[in-house]
């Protein structure tokens, strides 16, 4: 009875460890999540007056680019996940590609809770994810990491924003053209 009942355990485990080592296999193999990667085009939808903005000052989380951009912060009920915000700036810099950005246009990346986006505002823009990355850490350490939505703006030609919002929501629209 004992060589029966030790054969049956080691049968046992060695099945468990197969059935374990198969779904370790499977979900080392599930896709890891990405963002959402958009080129078509989106139209920004809230209308909202530059008076807000405030000038971006030197400091090394923001853009190097920070003295002639503005930002603002806006509160947001749900706000966007700090997290889900940061996965997005870490794709956007891991796609390492020149884009062009037709003029009052939008490109939106999506992951979670967190919609970020870039925006030409006033002319066809070529730029690069880099460029685009860059843009949004200043958005996320100035608005996203304090609990809010927030958008930087460029008056310089050409024009763009670039910020992020809650999932789902309307993208800012500033006249700065």
């Amino acid at each position: 009875m004992k060589p029966i009942f030790f054969l049956t355990l080691i049968s046992g485990l060695a099945a468990s460890v197969v059935e374990g080592s198969a779904r370790a296999h499977r979900q080392a193999r599930r896709p890891q999540p990405s963002i959402e990667f958009e080129p078509e085009i989106v139209q920004p939808s809230l209308k909202l007056d530059k008076v807000n903005l405030k000038q971006l000052t030197e400091a090394p989380a923001i853009s190097p680019r920070a003295a002639n951009d503005f930002y603002e912060c806006r509160n947001a009920r749900p706000a966007p996940s700090d997290n889900d915000c940061n996965s997005i700036i870490d794709n956007v810099f891991a796609l390492d590609q020149s884009i062009t950005v037709a003029s009052n246009a939008c490109l939106t990346f999506q992951f979670g809770t967190c919609w970020g986006f870039f925006c030409s505002l006033c002319e066809t823009l070529t730029t690069d994810t880099t460029f685009i990355g860059n843009q949004l850490i200043s958005a996320e350490a100035l608005c996203v990491a304090n609990g809010q939505i927030g958008t930087v703006v460029s008056n310089d030609a050409p024009q763009w924003q670039a910020g992020f919002v809650y999932q789902g929501a309307g993208l800012p629209d500033y006249d700065v053209c």
